[in-house]
């Protein structure tokens, strides 16, 4: 019997431990890189899945009417200034301060307030031209609506619900689809809503891109005041806990209400990270309290009046969903039932806010609709078809969309092509304009020809011109004085506006071009002034 048994019991060192331990070592590594693979793996397949799934299917379907609508509808005035002032400050690097597009306000006070949204029309411009600004406005509706879609889901749980009530929504935000910064800001009031609701559902890191949204957001548009209203009134609805009636509030953790309030306070500290500093967080009321004409003349600024066809579909909405409140008694959570309530208010004093009342009631016409509607399976899913009818339906968009020959055809009929090429080949003197020609004349003439009046109706009520061009294009008594005061020497009008036969008729004005849409009207230099007074008398 061996009397040194600790001898063996000793750990042995040399090379074959250190191959050993070499070996073990590449295993392990081996073995974790494969986990690695797998789970990466598993990452890209269930992303996957996702994508190609049926309530993402649901989403794409929702581009088809889009598409096949959307392009045919000429752009908004606005779009072309818009695009305008983006092209400048790709071009020079700087935001205006004073306004020169124009020789009647010329050197006031005009701010580039929604300038990051003008930069990528700008880009899209430059990229492909008017095909480009088709497929950039068709691209940002679609994604409107399919956060809009995705909202719905996300609160009712119910897919197919969400995507009808998506689709029967269409025709009615179709007129609010337009190529304007104005689309991007109700795009991130969408995300706004989707991160709050994700926080309710437990996740607290969808919260914490807001900052950054609100800090583009602040330089888009000034739709972000209504996105710090939709914070703070989630924060404010979860201090207390009460129940009355179909009215609910359930209390945040101390946790959650110190998080929604670190972000509230965080979305407002990148405010003033503008161009401008402070000035565009102070916008949105600058335009509230002191721009009262723009109310009275812009449609989108006017109140439901329930007289003309769309008013009276937003008013049958109005009806039905009253009604659901009296068949079914559903619940409602108080930040909810605020927020439909500011937004059914802001959308009968100003029509052009009811993509707000879109975005935020599409959760609520869901859930009534959500019982009698299957819920999403996903053991019955076949990714397979669904990847087959998505590129169906990519295939159906491109063939669809159309050329640009036929896009251009669609802005001549709306806006004076022609008139433009005429201006550009005669020496004209200072012209007045139609309210919806100024932005196309900015965009078409790259400012080389200053204009009467554009879509920025801000800067003109500043300087009284607005008022002046109201009075001129009624024909009021003074409207031939208002043209002498601002020196015109000729005046582009549309065939139906009362302006056109009332120069038709004076002998100091003669038509140098005419086409089916604009009327171009020229000063006669040797006409004495008498003979105008005499005029106007």
């Amino acid at each position: 019997m061996s009397t040194e048994p600790t001898h063996y019991q000793q750990p042995i060192s040399g090379p074959a431990e250190e191959q050993s331990v070499s070996i073990g070592d590449q295993n392990r590594h081996a073995a974790r890189a494969l986990s690695t693979s797998d789970t990466t793996q598993q990452w890209w397949l269930s992303l996957l899945r996702k994508l190609f799934s049926f309530p993402a299917l649901l989403g794409a379907l929702l581009l088809l009417p889009l598409c096949l609508t959307l392009p045919r509808y000429p752009h908004d005035p606005d779009a072309w200034w818009h695009t305008a002032v983006g092209e400048r400050i790709l071009e020079t690097g700087t935001w205006s301060k004073t306004e020169d597009y124009s020789f009647t306000a010329h050197g006031e006070e005009w701010l580039a307030f929604e300038w990051v949204g003008e930069v990528l029309m700008a880009v899209a411009d430059r990229l492909d031209g008017l095909r480009g600004l088709t497929i950039l406005r068709v691209a940002l509706a679609g994604l409107f609506l399919i956060l809009l879609y995705a909202y719905a889901s996300l609160r009712t749980g119910n897919h197919e619900a969400a995507f009808v009530v998506a689709l029967l929504l269409i025709p009615l935000v179709m007129g609010f689809l337009w190529l304007r910064p104005q689309l991007l800001g109700y795009i991130f009031l969408a995300v706004t809503l989707l991160c709050l609701e994700r926080f309710r559902l437990g996740s607290g890191k969808a919260l914490w891109i807001l900052p950054g949204l609100f800090l583009v957001w602040v330089n888009t548009h000034p739709t972000f005041g209504i996105g710090l209203l939709v914070i703070a009134l989630y924060w404010v609805s979860g201090l207390v806990e009460f129940r009355c009636g179909g009215l609910e509030a359930t209390p945040w953790t101390p946790a959650q209400r110190r998080q929604l309030l670190l972000i509230l306070l965080l979305s407002v500290m990148v405010l003033p990270l503008t161009p401008y500093g402070t000035r565009l967080a102070g916008y949105p009321l600058e335009v509230a309290l002191f721009h009262p004409a723009q109310y009275v003349r812009i449609s989108e600024w006017q109140p439901l009046s329930f007289g003309a066809p769309w008013d009276k579909q937003v008013l049958v909405l109005i009806l039905l969903f009253l009604l659901a409140q009296v068949l079914f008694r559903p619940r409602y959570r108080l930040d909810e039932i605020v927020l439909l309530l500011v937004a059914l208010y802001l959308t009968c004093a100003h029509r052009r806010f009811f993509m707000f009342l879109a975005l935020v009631s599409a959760p609520a016409f869901t859930a009534l609709l959500a019982p009698w509607m299957p819920g999403y399976q996903p053991t019955k899913d076949r990714h397979g078809l669904n990847v087959a009818l998505t590129g169906l339906l990519a295939a159906v968009l491109v063939v669809t969309f159309p050329s640009t020959k036929e896009l251009q055809r669609i802005v001549d009929m709306n806006y004076p092509r022609g008139a433009v090429e005429y201006l550009r080949t005669h020496q004209i003197g200072p012209m007045y304009n139609d309210y919806g020609f100024g932005g196309y004349l900015i965009w078409a003439l790259r400012g080389t020809r200053p204009v009467f009046i554009d879509g920025r109706a801000d800067v003109y009520e500043y300087s009284g011109v607005f008022s002046d061009y109201l009075r001129i294009t009624t024909v009021q008594p003074d409207a031939l004085r208002l043209l002498r005061r601002y020196n015109v020497q000729s005046c582009l009008t549309g065939q139906d506006e009362p302006l056109r036969p009332f120069l038709a008729n004076l002998p100091d004005w003669s038509l140098a071009y005419q086409d089916g849409l604009v009327s171009l009207f020229v000063r006669n230099r040797n006409t004495p002034s008498t003979r105008r007074s005499a005029v106007v008398q």
